[in-house]
């Protein structure tokens, strides 16, 4: 006998019971089966609606202290709570932007760090050549409004003086490797 054969025969079974005994009376009195999926489906619905609130106000909160990574994760679990939200995509959305934002400024900060090591470097030992290309680049890193900018750019006319008059010309491009900068 196969399995959907033994189904059958189990169901028929149950029914024979049913009606022939007190069982009958149990599942007359039980609730309908679309009543209980009903109630499940409010109570999920309910849950749901539930955890998109909790997340969605985590998200919010957590933006408003700039912690991105926590916020984003929280407007993932609302939009997994209540997919196509707009609200939702459009808090990832500007979560990503500000991690990615925060990255390439992270980057450009240890750039910066690294270019003022060679410019120190190169200055120490007279090495103008890297030491004007590492200024030039800095003067491009630095935000424009800034005094740090100013003071580069000043000293980047220093730095254009001693290769006008051509000192040290035998310690050039020693600190920038292959002349790079």
């Amino acid at each position: 006998m196969g399995s959907i054969s033994k189904l059958v025969a189990g169901l028929l079974l149950g029914a024979t019971l049913a009606s022939s005994s007190s069982w009958g009376n149990a599942l007359a009195k039980a609730p309908e089966f679309s009543t209980i999926e009903h109630q499940a489906t409010t109570r999920l619905k309910q849950t749901r609606a539930q955890t998109y609130r909790t997340a969605m106000l985590s998200a919010y909160s957590a933006a408003e202290r700039k912690d991105y990574h926590t916020a984003l994760i929280n407007f993932r679990r609302a939009l997994a709570a209540r997919p196509g939200d707009r609200y939702a995509t459009a808090g990832i959305r500007n979560m990503e932007t500000y991690i990615a934002q925060a990255r390439a400024e992270a980057a450009k900060q240890a750039e910066i760090i690294q270019r003022q090591a060679t410019l120190a470097a190169a200055v120490e030992v007279s090495d103008w050549a890297c030491a004007a290309a590492s200024v030039d680049r800095l003067v491009v890193l630095i935000p424009p409004d800034s005094a740090d900018r100013a003071r580069l750019i000043a000293y980047r006319g220093e730095i254009t003086g001693f290769i006008q008059a051509r000192t040290n010309l035998d310690q050039w491009s020693t600190v920038c490797p292959g002349g790079q900068t």
